[in-house]
């Protein structure tokens, strides 16, 4: 239609957002279940210490290790996906220079590079020391796999803090989520430095948190979906 001033005016279709984008958030949620999962499958010790896993408990339990070190894979795989739903999310409420959503997405392959190497340590384990019966090299792949999750610290303090901090300058996600959010990511940084209990707090609270965060990016996603054909003028 001619608007006045002699310009033409029509709408053009909203473009749905399509399956794959609508699953973007609930990968999260994939990745919280992956990692109650990998710890209650993995069965290296007889005792939760350092440097006291067995060739016989290994041996003994060695198809749910497998399942435990495929729950690893799943969970890095998820949190690549995850990390897109975040940078999407944080960048929306961004006006020019993208800034928090950027440092997020760094953070979250952070996280996905510790998580790789932690299926390292566990090959080290199940498919190295303990098939070769090596106990001395059972003992000290041991120790660095008691504490593999720490090479996620740094990406994860990185990545709570810029989500939590990009969601509430744009209030694109809700405080009571945004503020214990960017105490996760301090507490993280502390664990992964050796002070305690940030790093266990982190741990045992990691999941719940990517459930809760899938819930709401999701509801966020659904509530900012383009429904109405959009004005243009030409």
């Amino acid at each position: 239609m001619r608007a006045a001033g002699g310009t033409h005016r029509h709408k053009e279709p909203a473009m749905p957002r399509n399956t794959f984008e609508r699953f973007l958030p609930y990968s999260g949620a994939v990745a919280g279940v992956c990692w109650i999962g990998q710890s209650a499958l993995q069965r290296t010790t007889s005792r939760d210490e350092p440097g006291a896993a067995t060739t016989t408990v290994i041996r003994d339990n060695l198809a749910t290790n497998y399942a435990s070190v495929a729950c690893l894979v799943l969970m890095g795989m998820s949190l690549l996906i995850f990390a897109t739903a975040v940078r999407n999310l944080l960048r929306s409420g961004e006006p020019s220079e993208a800034t928090f959503s950027h440092i997020a997405y760094g953070g979250w392959l952070v996280v996905v590079a510790g998580i790789s190497q932690m299926v390292t340590w566990n090959w080290g384990l199940i498919n190295g020391a303990a098939a070769a019966a090596d106990d001395a090299a059972l003992q000290a792949l041991s120790y660095v796999h008691f504490f593999g999750w720490a090479g996620m610290g740094i990406g994860l303090a990185t990545a709570f803090i810029a989500t939590g901090l990009g969601g509430q300058r744009a209030a694109l996600l809700p405080k009571w989520f945004t503020i214990p959010t960017i105490a996760f990511g301090a507490l993280g940084a502390l664990g992964t430095a050796g002070i305690p209990p940030g790093g266990l707090v982190t741990y045992l609270l990691l999941p719940l948190w990517l459930i809760a965060a899938s819930i709401i990016m999701a509801r966020q996603q659904h509530a900012h979906t383009p429904t109405q054909p959009i004005d243009l003028t030409t």
